[in-house]
């Protein structure tokens, strides 16, 4: 574990959360904005409200919240629902998978899945989420959990179909982390459960 990582897990300044969430923020609107581009080529982004991030965390939060929403209704008038989340997704995993690589080596995290727990701890934690992880399986060199989020501050904004496209990012970043590891949730706080379900595995399993 590098000390980098040690040290954000056990304390991290709020410079560090808002540049976290500026550079979430830019990278997965403007990943939107290029599925829509190339889609739509009347779309213009100045339908958009203000996306300049200069509040505190939690009215960032809400900030990009919003544009989020705004943007997947664009993309889902322009092009429907189902090609919508469709392409949103796919762009949302390669922006979370990209900014998971670039978190990887900037925290130094290595291999381990406590590693990679603490990491995503940290970037949860610009987000305002909280999470736990259970493991479901004991076999060695078979590790198999389940991630539990019993809070997050998106949850109050996005509708449905926003987190089934953004949660695309989450499951990109933990894949960045940890290339070994594959995020899919099965389960959302915006789709009517009480948490939302993540199940965390080995990459190998699902090919």
């Amino acid at each position: 574990m590098g000390l980098k990582l040690r040290f954000l897990s056990w304390w991290t300044p709020e410079w560090f959360l808002k540049r976290g969430l500026n550079e979430l923020a830019f990278s997965t609107v403007k990943g939107l904005e290029r599925v829509l581009i190339k889609e739509d080529p009347k779309f213009n982004n100045t339908k958009l409200h203000n996306t300049s991030l200069k509040g505190n965390l939690n009215e960032n939060r809400k900030i990009m919240a919003i544009n989020h929403n705004e943007i997947v209704e664009i993309m889902i008038n322009s092009v429907g629902r189902e090609k919508a989340l469709n392409l949103g997704r796919e762009a949302m995993f390669n922006e979370g998978l990209s900014l998971g690589r670039k978190f990887r080596e900037m925290l130094g995290v290595g291999d381990s899945t406590e590693d990679l727990i603490l990491a995503a701890k940290i970037l949860y934690k610009i987000l305002g989420i909280e999470f736990t992880v259970k493991d479901i399986n004991n076999h060695q060199n078979d590790v198999k959990m389940i991630m539990v989020v019993n809070r997050c501050s998106l949850s109050e904004y996005y509708n449905g179909d926003t987190c089934r496209i953004l949660s695309a990012a989450d499951e990109g970043v933990v894949q960045g982390l940890n290339p070994q590891i594959k995020m899919n949730f099965t389960e959302r706080i915006t789709e009517g459960a009480p948490c939302c379900l993540a199940t965390l595995r080995p990459e190998d399993e699902n090919k």
